[in-house]
């Protein structure tokens, strides 16, 4: 009996070990940094924080950055297109992108090194590698450069307006990228195996909602 207690103890210590820890990123997690500014400000100062959405728009390129570094994670998100009649801007392709991996060590500016999985009219899903981070696609590695694409393997973006979600997997230097319960592409070997997260605004209004990180699960 106590042989068996012991295994069924251990058993579940090993369990909850192994469980996923899930947060939600809120406010208090990020910092801005905008194109004409030098130093890191407040997220309100850049963006709004409204009906439980982060919304983005204005004339100022930016983006949100997490205070924090993350290392094998799975990082969910859901966005839209701001249709509204007041936000809206030019009518080029509409363009955005969430980025990680960005080195701790890296220095704030537009567009840092890391990934980014790439927000963009018929491009959503594609992999941006920037400032050289190394990566392999297809059994290829790709060449590195300063801003090199990778493109999306499927296309599974819904309509202007309607939400979609994104989930990003990294796990030491496997990263997958889903959109809408879609793979859409995948890399092996990144150069780049933890780091930061940002939300990136590049002029195209855009709301983000429900942003959950999970730690320590191996996908």
């Amino acid at each position: 009996m106590f042989k068996t207690i012991t295994f069924v103890f251990a058993f579940l210590m090993l369990f909850n070990s192994c469980a996923v820890k899930q947060q939600s990123l809120v406010m208090k997690d990020w910092y801005a940094f905008t194109k004409n500014s030098t130093k890191r400000i407040s997220p309100r100062q850049a963006y709004e924080f409204k009906d439980e959405m982060i919304r983005m728009y204005g004339d100022i390129i930016g983006c949100l950055i997490t205070n924090k570094s993350y290392k094998n994670f799975e990082l969910s998100l859901e966005f839209r297109w701001n249709m509204e009649e007041k936000y809206k801007r030019d009518s080029g392709k509409k363009n955005s992108g969430v980025m990680y991996n960005i080195p701790s060590n890296s220095s704030d500016h537009i567009w840092p090194q890391g990934i980014q999985f790439q927000i963009k009219e018929n491009s959503t899903g594609d992999f941006i590698f920037l400032d050289n981070i190394k990566a392999k696609v297809n059994g290829i590695f790709i060449d590195a450069g300063a801003s090199v694409v990778s493109p999306k393997f499927y296309s599974n973006e819904k309509p202007y307006g309607q939400w979609n979600k994104i989930v990003i997997q990294s796990y030491n230097g496997k990263c997958t990228q889903y959109l809408n319960g879609k793979l859409v592409n995948e890399c092996l070997e990144v150069s780049s195996k933890e780091g930061k997260i940002s939300l990136n605004y590049e002029g195209s209004p855009i709301d983000f909602k429900n942003i959950k990180l999970n730690h320590s699960h191996k996908f």
